[in-house]
């Protein structure tokens, strides 16, 4: 993945008087604080690609595949929708937090650490979010940092489809306002918040939290056959960063699925 510029991060002063402490101030919760930490799905073996077939039948071999996550929240509260009319930050809900990024191997099942530890209540959790950016202000158009880079091998019908890609969202995923007097109504944030993931979970001081990020969600519906040819010899094809394709718009729309591509758990 390409080296970035700037640390991921998301300082927890900024976002605390929305979060941890309406959240004690509200339910008396206790604060813990808990290791954090990403991987892959369990079935994967570290240094070897994974392979997969899709709903629409593309025997997939991955041999690259990284995500770059920004920040992880659990909620007490289920929100309506990120995609709706809301903040893309929900005040009083907010139960735990991990708010330093890092790029995690999505083809190996080891327990990857977040660069530091989160912080928690101990109050139960109804769903949670998955941050999708570089860190610092997450309405920032200009941050293109790769969210996603893979590579592999798709075969169907007795073709094979050497294919590569990375996504990021920036002014690319920009959606424009649909009126002069609404120019906040499609704030950039909506796209790089992953939500309402749904969790039920009861945190516990000295257990860790553990996000799993299967690629056979991000590929789920990808037609990969209708990719654009970036190249003949040797033959490659690639997913555009522009959504301009429809396999391209679907693996996006698998990276930003609330169901099927992240779970969180809390382990002992």
């Amino acid at each position: 993945m390409k080296k970035r510029s700037r640390i991921a991060t998301v300082t927890f002063g900024v976002l605390a008087g929305l979060s941890l402490s309406a959240c004690t101030g509200t339910t008396g919760g206790e604060i813990v604080v808990f290791d954090a930490f990403a991987a892959g799905p369990e079935d994967a073996v570290a240094g070897q690609p994974y392979t997969f077939t899709t709903s629409r039948g593309y025997d997939v071999t991955l041999t690259r595949a990284e995500l770059h996550v920004g920040a992880v929240y659990l909620n007490r509260s289920r929100p309506s929708s990120v995609a709706s009319d809301t903040s893309c930050q929900l005040p009083g809900i907010y139960v735990a937090e991990v708010t330093e990024g890092m790029d995690v191997d999505l083809l190996s099942p080891d327990l990857q650490p977040f660069p530091e530890q989160g912080t928690s209540t101990t109050d139960h959790a109804s769903t949670g979010e998955v941050w999708l950016f570089g860190g610092g202000d997450i309405n920032d158009p200009g941050d293109a940092t790769v969210i996603l880079d893979v590579a592999g091998t798709a075969e169907k019908g007795g073709q094979t489809y050497p294919f590569e890609g990375e996504i990021t969202i920036a002014h690319n995923r920009e959606i424009p306002a649909p009126s002069d007097s609404l120019p906040g109504a499609n704030p950039l944030c909506k796209q790089r918040i992953v939500s309402p993931i749904p969790v039920d979970l009861a945190v516990a001081e000295g257990d860790r939290l553990v996000l799993r990020v299967d690629p056979r969600g991000l590929f789920a519906s990808a037609q990969i056959d209708l990719l654009e040819k970036a190249s003949e010899d040797p033959p490659l094809y690639r997913f555009r960063d522009d959504g301009g394709d429809a396999p391209s718009r679907a693996l996006y729309s698998g990276l930003r699925a609330s169901i099927g591509t992240y779970s969180l758990a809390w382990e002992p």
